[in-house]
């Protein structure tokens, strides 16, 4: 199944994206057109918050 959510707030390796609502707890994702390995970690409503694992990366909040 794909779903593709916008990205709200990134703070570090976490990232928070709404319109997700078909992902669920430790659903495998894909965070930006970089397409970082994320994991899903917290669901609240549509939104979902994920914690991408490449650490060597950084994901720049004004590149989302």
């Amino acid at each position: 199944m794909s779903s593709t959510g916008t990205i709200k707030k990134v703070a570090g390796p976490l990232v928070i994206a709404s319109g997700m609502r078909d992902a669920n707890m430790s659903d495998v994702v894909r965070v930006s057109e970089r397409r970082l390995i994320g994991e899903i970690i917290e669901m609240h409503g549509d939104r979902r918050l994920s914690r991408y694992t490449r650490r060597h990366q950084v994901l720049d909040p004004a590149n989302r």
